[in-house]
């Protein structure tokens, strides 16, 4: 029986070899489509992770931005207060003094510098403290991503911002709101001037005609062509010293390292995107001194006998400067506040924090390898 099996087997030997090697070659393509296979899935996995885990890090990198900017605008109200005095000059008028018209008169350019720079200050401040910190937040990523002593990984991107450069590159709002923005109020003062310095305490204005007194002020403040708030950048980085030099190795490592953040922070700021989205944010703060005025006009009007419409009707430009001027508060006055939750919520602002942060926390390594 076994030589008949033998006998079989050699008559068929052929058939065997083919069927073995069919039978081999197909369990190792099975296996090897199964390796991939489970490549493919462990990569899809890893990237998964890697979105998640960068979605949670810019999350919670936002909602900082959100504080932050809450935090801040006070500081923005409280120069506005001192640099730009009404109250003094209000406690003057109350004592009607020889010079009451020059005082009016001082007190219609104060209020209105103060409150239209209100918008500029706050506009700025959510802004740029959204592009500073979303460049922070993704090397602070990268950071956790891949932990380092030095100032390089091997993705090529600057890892480990010490605390010290961190503190140096974020006081840049600091020093905007301590320089920057006072030279701005000057600037936006001289504007105003130009265009209500002439006007009467007497003259009646419909909403219409401050709205267009408004727009031609504003046309005189950003005069860019191209990019309309593109005379603000000036005001934005008033510091940008070359840092000292002679000073040990590692104060070196840490100025060079923060005047890339400087470089890479100015590259933004002067990218049309951050313009666009500047830009917008400023016609919201119009929009909301000009809602504030028309209230009034809309309690004038129906407080007279015969009610009208709010643009047929007029009032003395000195019944106006006290509206305008209160109207400071509600660009930035304390939480809740409407108009900063409505600069927070902007979709503009947030594609360009999401923009920034994609391009400072995305990692060579990361990508898919499928």
């Amino acid at each position: 029986m076994i030589g008949g099996l033998w006998a079989f087997v050699k008559r068929h030997r052929r058939k065997f070899v083919f069927l073995g090697s069919f039978v081999g070659g197909s369990w190792l393509l099975y296996k090897y489509i199964w390796k991939k296979i489970q490549e493919i899935r462990d990569e899809e996995d890893k990237q998964y992770l890697i979105l998640v885990r960068r979605q949670h890090h810019f999350d919670s990198n936002q909602r900082t931005c959100n504080m932050t900017v809450l935090a801040m605008v006070s500081n923005v109200r409280e120069i506005l207060t001192k640099t730009l005095d009404t109250e003094s000059i209000k406690e003057m008028l109350k004592s009607n003094p020889q010079n009451k018209l020059d005082l009016w008169e001082e007190l219609k350019v104060m209020s209105v510098t103060r409150t239209l720079a209100s918008v500029y200050g706050t506009c700025i401040l959510s802004v740029m403290l959204r592009v500073q910190l979303n460049v922070v937040g993704g090397y602070l990523y990268l950071d956790s991503v891949h932990p380092t002593n030095g100032h390089k990984v091997e993705s090529g991107h600057s890892a480990q911002i010490p605390q010290r450069v961190q503190e140096r590159y974020l006081s840049l709002v600091k020093q905007f709101i301590e320089q920057g923005f006072l030279d701005f109020i000057n600037y936006l003062r001289l504007a105003v001037m130009k265009e209500i310095g002439s006007l009467p305490l007497k003259e009646l204005m419909s909403l219409d005609q401050l709205t267009s007194v408004f727009d031609h002020i504003r046309e005189r403040v950003e005069c860019g062509v191209d990019k309309p708030t593109q005379s603000l950048y000036p005001y934005l980085l008033t510091s940008e010293q070359v840092p000292d030099i002679a000073k040990t190795t590692v104060q070196n490592s840490e100025d060079e390292l923060l005047e890339k953040l400087i470089a890479e922070t100015r590259d933004i700021l002067e990218s049309n995107d951050f313009h666009t989205v500047l830009k917008g944010s400023i016609d919201r703060g119009y929009h909301c001194i000009l809602d504030g005025v028309a209230d009034h006009y809309k309690q004038q009007s129906a407080s007279t006998e015969h009610p009208s419409g709010i643009h047929e009707i007029s009032i003395a430009l000195a019944k106006l400067v006290p509206v305008i001027n209160s109207l400071m508060y509600s660009i930035c006055g304390d939480a809740p506040n409407p108009f900063i939750q409505e600069l927070l919520l902007m979709e503009e602002l947030k594609q360009l924090a999401a923009n920034v942060y994609e391009a400072f926390s995305q990692d060579p390594s990361e990508k898919p390898s499928i």
